[in-house]
């Protein structure tokens, strides 16, 4: 490796044990082998710790003494990396061989931002439902192709770049740091392009209560964060808040998933799993119009997560 490596990868830790050996096994067996591991651990326990210390390879971990959101801990890990270019992962997933291969291939190509894919890891009912609900946009299938916006479980982004449009919001907004970000960028400008090929296996460990509890949450931040964008088009804003209490926003959701999930072969997955897919699109749409609805009642922060 050399001493300024082309890739930073960027990983933000909390409670992350159950998961973090088999995704640390993936980096290890990348074929692409220019880049360091950042690992920000904002866990309670020390258990990410001791995982760390059993590796043999070469990992920068830093322990933060207070709890941070995932994009604060990626801030900070973005503060210590080195490489010119960063890719942002999760801890609970598990990179092909030839993931970030490919996503620098991309990059090299286009100069720009590149969305890798993220499939499912194992084949649990519950854990193919909760997939599809998240990430069908992302699913593996199909070209190279624009997206609209980019999870940073899987995402590479030249460090100038980030630089220039402001790195992530710098308040503590919990959920929906990947979301600005990827506003910004488009704002900016640049294109999101989605790579099929440089796939990561995403590893739910979530049951039916919390991940529909999860849902909620995130729809209330983002209908809240939406709120502020918004505010000063209230027509719009009420547009969105009737539209998510009436049938119309989950049918759309479910329309744009099928899509997804065609395009992906997973239609046959999307018809088993559709009682979870029609749930998780519920609760988050419903939560959308809880934050809506309290940004048209008045001033409210689009940091707040419930």
């Amino acid at each position: 490796m050399s001493e300024s490596p082309e890739v930073s990868v960027v990983v933000p830790l909390y409670l992350s044990e159950k998961t973090l050996p088999g995704f640390l096994d993936s980096l290890r067996a990348q074929a692409f082998r220019d880049f360091e591991t950042i690992l920000v651990d904002s866990g309670p326990t020390d258990a990410c710790a001791r995982v760390v210390a059993l590796r043999a390879e070469p990992l920068a971990y830093a322990k933060s003494a207070v709890r941070l959101a995932p994009h604060q801990a990626r801030t900070a890990g973005v503060e210590r990396s080195r490489g010119r270019l960063v890719v942002f992962t999760d801890p609970d997933v598990y990179a092909a061989p030839d993931w970030l291969e490919r996503l620098v291939a991309a990059h090299r190509e286009t100069g720009g931002v590149v969305v890798g894919a993220l499939a499912c890891h194992g084949a649990r009912w519950l854990d193919r439902g909760i997939h599809l609900c998240k990430f069908s946009k992302w699913l593996p299938g199909g070209s190279r192709r624009p997206v609209d916006m980019s999870p940073t479980v899987n995402m590479l982004i030249p460090r100038t770049l980030f630089e220039e449009v402001g790195g992530f919001c710098d308040d503590d907004e919990i959920v929906a740091g990947d979301t600005t970000l990827s506003r910004d960028l488009l704002r900016a400008g640049r294109t999101l392009l989605f790579e099929p090929l440089a796939v990561v296996e995403h590893h739910h460990l979530d049951r039916l209560g919390p991940f529909l509890r999860e849902r909620w949450r995130r729809g209330i931040a983002y209908g809240r964060l939406r709120g502020l964008w918004l505010r000063p088009r209230r027509v719009h804003l009420l547009g969105l808040l009737v539209g998510s209490l009436l049938p119309l926003r989950i049918v759309s959701n479910l329309a744009h998933c099928a899509r997804h999930a065609a395009r992906a072969g997973w239609l046959g997955t999307l018809l088993a799993t559709f009682p979870v897919v029609l749930l998780g699109f519920g609760a988050s749409i419903l939560g959308e119009a809880k934050g809506y609805a309290g940004s048209l009642a008045g001033p409210s922060r689009g940091s707040e997560s419930s």
